[in-house]
């Protein structure tokens, strides 16, 4: 799944302050500043804006980070069923024990994240993902 606006309008924790745009430049006013609360698209406080709201999202949602790697999360539930989340700048991709509970995942994501769904993985970091009947082959 892609996430469409992950640097766009998370919350800043930090001030941040921008110049007028040219063409928006109000007269008599043109020494001003902008104080930005959300972040923008190539701002460089955004990818850790977008991180930590993707964080405690999941985190909310039940989800415990790999120690190992902080873009894996994991999340079980009573019944013993497992969700596996590996999260790649906008990028999400998620597999799990149980379709129900991938199902109810999707759902929430999307509730929460305007994104796209891109279906059966097929590719993916350079990576060759191929899904059949009798297995899933990577190359």
């Amino acid at each position: 799944m892609d996430i469409k606006s992950a640097f766009l309008n998370d919350p800043l924790d930090e001030d941040v302050y921008i110049k007028q745009s040219s063409g928006f430049i109000q007269s008599g006013k043109e020494k001003k500043v902008y104080k930005l609360t959300k972040a923008l698209y190539g701002l460089k406080q955004a990818p850790r804006a977008w991180n930590k709201r993707i964080d405690s999202f999941l985190h909310a949602t039940g989800f415990k980070k790999c120690a190992s790697d902080n873009g894996l999360y994991v999340n079980t539930n009573d019944c013993g069923n497992l969700l596996i989340l590996c999260l790649y700048v906008d990028d999400v991709i998620f597999t799990g024990s149980n379709l129900k509970m991938i199902g109810d995942f999707k759902h929430i994501m999307m509730k929460e994240f305007e994104m796209t769904d891109l279906g059966l993985m097929s590719y993916f970091l350079s990576i060759e993902v191929i899904q059949e009947d009798d297995g899933i082959f990577i190359h």
